[in-house]
């Protein structure tokens, strides 16, 4: 072979490798100078105003061109013009708390979820499934990810990273910025005394840290810097100074347990007061209401076969194992009723802490026991309402404050140059927030997905 047939060779099968990466992510991105008018819905663009009737939304490229009124922007030629007239656009879903698995990615789309911040995972395989769904090779949400939560020793998740002096501390948050993680997660475990020099170091690397506290109170570390607070954890024990919940951390189970039960005992001026304290500190909460709902009824057989459940492959042990997790816990009927009667303080801290000013973000914490990827995320919307925020305002928790908490300023927000992520509803969630769950069609990078095609990919 001479070299000149060497070189042809070459460039042959560099235009076939080429050829190969743009035909396996023309599924999921879309084609360049593709332009979509979207007409004359009513739009709720995720900043927290009234809707907008009548809107018209340009889409050029996977990006938002313009923003207008029907009829006060021209159509661009050859535009591929959709009529939405008695719909509502809103953002794409920003899940605030997730724990994705590979099969629940499409099923995210479905439900109109087109972000999510992941909580922790093994590191290296959380780290390259959001690279897959990032760079567009497999069709999911856009991920942020934490990779393996930091936590004390013994860790109470055999994949964490345990730490047990500041050395160690420190040196877990640069074996995690060397992955490429976006932020950290702080569990359970992490006392003070080895939060201090962990947020240190992260601050250094410009890393954000997100807690799951146990051993420590969510005031105490809400001052210390963190970024959000999980699962409201550690407000128990902010409000009544009891020391008892910090040590009962040491088996999390008995932690759990104890934490869940003691929202019951706390009275209203304990709740209000530590929610004016956390606002103060201007710390995110992540309520994930949800979670405390399903814990409250986990022994209600009935919750395996709510709508939903559909999505759910048989086979998938993080969603359906409530047997696994009832015999884990040893719940009794007892315990189920002190944590349905914290749902009701659970609740009033969420509207004390909005009230005070604070910012709330809507997070799941799926896939987990009776938490459906996607379809949480709306069941979230529909507590957060429950709890006393308005329907824009739950809106604006899955949306808007998901994209603030995350530092993706391009995300949560229809307006010109933020990425073409977006949701269709039939309905309008303004008036009632359910209407979030019947979904016409998603767009996410300027594809245009409909949900049940999606679906018969699955079934």
């Amino acid at each position: 072979m001479d070299g000149r047939d060497g070189r042809d060779g070459r460039v042959r099968a560099t235009l076939l490798i080429v050829s190969l990466v743009i035909s396996g992510c023309s599924k999921v991105l879309p084609p360049k100078d593709q332009v979509i008018a979207l007409e004359g819905a009513t739009l709720i663009d995720g900043a927290g105003g009234d809707p907008k009737p009548d809107a018209v939304i340009i889409v050029r490229n996977g990006h938002i061109e313009a923003v207008a009124r029907v009829n006060e922007i021209p159509i661009p030629r050859g535009a591929e013009r959709i009529n939405l007239v008695g719909k509502t656009i809103i953002p794409g879903l920003i899940d605030s708390h997730a724990h994705v698995e590979r099969w629940a990615a499409r099923r995210y789309i479905a439900w109109g979820v087109t972000t999510v911040r992941d909580l922790h995972g093994q590191t290296d395989s959380i780290v390259a499934l959001k690279q897959e769904m990032n760079l567009g090779s497999i069709l999911g949400p856009r991920m942020f990810v934490a990779g393996a939560m930091i936590d004390g020793v013994p860790t109470t998740y055999p994949n964490a990273t345990g730490v047990a002096t500041a050395d160690q501390a420190r040196h877990a948050v640069d074996l995690h910025a060397v992955a490429g993680v976006d932020y950290l997660k702080v569990y359970t475990k992490i006392t003070p005394a080895l939060l201090r020099p962990l947020l240190d170091e992260a601050g250094k690397l410009r890393l954000p840290v997100a807690a799951h506290l146990g051993k420590t109170d969510a005031v105490t570390a809400a001052r210390a810097g963190v970024v959000s607070i999980e699962h409201m954890a550690g407000v128990v024990q902010a409000a009544t100074g009891d020391p008892m919940y910090a040590s009962a951390h040491n088996d999390f189970l008995t932690g759990w347990t104890a934490e869940e039960k003691g929202w019951a005992g706390l009275d209203s001026s304990s709740v209000a007061r530590t929610a004016r304290a956390l606002a103060q500190t201007k710390v995110v909460v992540v309520p994930t209401l949800v979670v405390h709902d399903m814990l409250s009824r986990l022994d209600n057989p009935i919750l395996l076969t709510r709508p939903g459940m559909e999505d759910v492959p048989e086979n998938a042990e993080s969603v359906r194992s409530v047997p696994s997790l009832l015999r884990r816990t040893g719940w009794r009927p007892s315990d189920f009723d002190a944590f349905r009667r914290s749902r009701r303080r659970q609740d009033q801290f969420v509207r004390e802490f909005r009230r005070a000013g604070g910012a709330i973000a809507a997070g799941s914490d799926a896939a987990n026991q009776l938490l459906i990827p996607g379809y949480s995320l709306h069941e979230e919307m529909s507590f957060l309402v429950g709890a006393g925020l308005t329907p824009l305002e739950a809106i604006t928790a899955a949306t808007r404050r998901g994209a603030q908490l995350l530092r993706a300023d391009s995300l949560g927000l229809l307006a010109p140059g933020k990425v073409a992520d977006l949701v269709v509803l039939n309905g309008n969630p303004a008036r009632n927030i359910s209407a979030t769950r019947n979904i016409a069609m998603v767009i996410i990078r300027g594809r245009v997905i409909r949900p049940d095609s999606l679906r018969a990919t699955w079934k």
